[in-house]
């Protein structure tokens, strides 16, 4: 018995021998890693800053055979650049390389023409998808390959450019980090940005806007004069563009559904006229709740706010930011603009788009109403947008600063 433990001992010691190790390791300088994809209408490629001749020989030269449909996108990839420590401070830490076609899949094997090595997508970072694709075809369309990809990962980062795409994964950031990083990074702080749609707009939440037929809403990015800007959103019916809505818009949509964390309302002083005064905010209570009264169905929205009186504009030297009355007159000049950037979204996004953004308002009457969603979900899209909605706001300033 003894000798027959020892012998299993022994194999199980060789086994571990034949089995140690990583199989399928490769060092770090023989991948290439992708951090950022740009994808473009195909004759974007045209529009490169150079001669037409010159310009048209490079999109032939990043092209190849295609025997059925047409070449519709360019896609480009930005590459992480491993340089030796000699390397200078100024030098671009990535680089880009294209391809025209149809089927992504297929033009990223063909990019291994480019590439003398394999292409790595695991630390993808951010997608960006130029207006003009979108206009041709649904967003479900575009992101297909990327959702299947065992590379990819949810948390990547998806942004829509009215301009070309490229032209951001080219773009050198000031800070000298990787372009893809920096990109990346930028929607990080949404939510201390009123003007930004960064809550659950990543790969992963968008397919499952996408799978569930929401609508669906996309950071918008632009570059100019060497300025990056991350503001308004892209928003998608469905997965169908169509159109874009400004910050102001987006700051009521947060206001309305509580995803802010940290927000800054400045509004006119009600005491210094033509002059600012900015409220932080630190937390909020808001309730989007549904009722049903017969056949009519309304929401009510009732926002608090608590925070911060983070600057006054004008003379203030007779002032007392102590005085109750004073806040209290603060307060009711906040909440108003608050109310008034809520009605904005909801027109914005209510009246003139008729979209119920992520379907929060269809979401609520299921949760809290099921028997009457039951009935009118097949013609949602009809009576969301005649919906009347009650908006009531209430301000509390709790602190004045560290100087009154």
């Amino acid at each position: 018995m003894a000798k027959r433990k020892l012998i299993g001992c022994v194999a199980l010691l060789l086994l571990c021998f034949l089995v140690a190790g990583c199989w399928d390791r490769r060092e770090l300088q023989d991948r290439n890693f992708v951090l950022a994809v740009a994808i473009d209408m195909a004759d974007d490629g045209l529009k490169l800053g150079i001669d037409p001749k010159e310009a048209l020989k490079v999109r032939e030269e990043e092209t190849f055979v295609q025997p059925d449909g047409r070449k519709r996108y360019r896609l480009s990839l930005q590459l992480l650049k491993f340089s030796s420590g000699e390397a200078g401070k100024d030098e671009a830490k990535t680089y880009a390389i294209s391809n025209t076609g149809e089927s992504f899949f297929e033009m990223v094997r063909d990019m291994l023409g480019q590439s003398s090595k394999s292409l790595w997508f695991e630390h993808l970072q951010v997608i960006i998808i130029s207006e003009a694709v979108l206009r041709q075809t649904g967003l479900a369309e575009i992101v297909d390959f990327f959702k299947r990809d065992s590379e990819m990962r949810s948390r990547i980062k998806v942004y829509v450019t009215p301009g070309t795409a490229r032209s951001l994964i080219e773009y050198q950031p000031p800070s000298k980090e990787a372009g893809g990083m920096f990109l990346a990074d930028l929607i990080r702080l949404h939510s201390r940005n009123n003007h930004i749609a960064g809550a659950r707009t990543d790969l992963g939440y968008t397919v499952q806007y996408l799978d569930l037929r929401s609508n669906v809403l996309l950071p918008r990015i632009e570059i100019a004069d060497k300025v990056v800007k991350l503001g308004g959103s892209a928003v998608f019916k469905k997965d169908k563009f169509i159109g874009y809505v400004d910050g102001y818009a987006i700051a009521g949509l947060k206001f309305m559904y509580g995803t802010e964390e940290s927000a800054i309302v400045a509004t006119e002083c009600p005491d210094h006229p033509g002059h600012q005064m900015a409220f932080e905010l630190f937390r909020d209570d808001t309730k989007l709740i549904p009722h049903v009264e017969g056949d009519t169905i309304y929401f009510t929205v009732d926002i608090n706010m608590y925070g911060n009186l983070g600057e006054i504009q004008g003379d203030i030297s007779q002032d007392d930011t102590l005085d109750p009355q004073y806040i209290h007159r603060l307060e009711i000049a906040f909440a108003e603009e608050i109310k008034q950037n809520v009605l904005y979204a909801d027109r914005v996004f209510r009246k003139e788009m008729q979209v119920d953004t992520i379907s929060r308002f269809a979401g609520k009457l299921k949760a809290y109403e099921p028997e009457t969603w039951a009935k009118v979900q097949d013609q949602w899209d009809e009576i969301y947008p005649m919906i009347p909605i009650i908006i009531s706001v209430n301000v509390t300033i709790q602190k004045v600063g560290s100087h009154k």
